[in-house]
């Protein structure tokens, strides 16, 4: 079975159409984004993730516990850097960003920042 898709050009077919979809979630992912204020801190070729910048002020974790709240699971960038230095990142999922996502981003993004202390 795994011969016969290799070989009749079936499982390169779904590649290239995962690889549309995926640039195509990618270009429109980063468009929503920056109407949020988000922009991706580079825009790559391909994959899954954008590694993005949030607006200046915002702190990734506590963007991601209001979502939370909400019960929408966000990435902030601090859990994927040991040195602790990614706090104003965060990492999306292009491929799993329902519209309930996109609305309690909006809805996050428009409360005042937390304050420290």
């Amino acid at each position: 079975m795994v011969g016969a898709a290799l070989s009749d050009g079936s499982y390169r077919k779904h590649v290239e159409g995962v690889r549309r979809r995926l640039s195509r979630a990618r270009k429109e992912a980063a468009a929503r984004l920056a109407d949020l204020g988000i922009t991706p801190w580079l825009m790559p070729r391909g994959g899954f993730y954008l590694w993005c910048h949030l607006p200046e002020g915002r702190d990734a974790a506590a963007l991601s516990r209001a979502a939370l709240r909400e019960t929408v699971v966000l990435a902030p960038g601090n859990i994927f850097s040991p040195a602790q230095t990614a706090a104003g990142f965060m990492r999306f999922n292009v491929s799993q960003m329902p519209d309930r996502a996109w609305q309690v981003l909006a809805h996050v993004l428009a409360e005042p920042p937390d304050r420290p202390g």
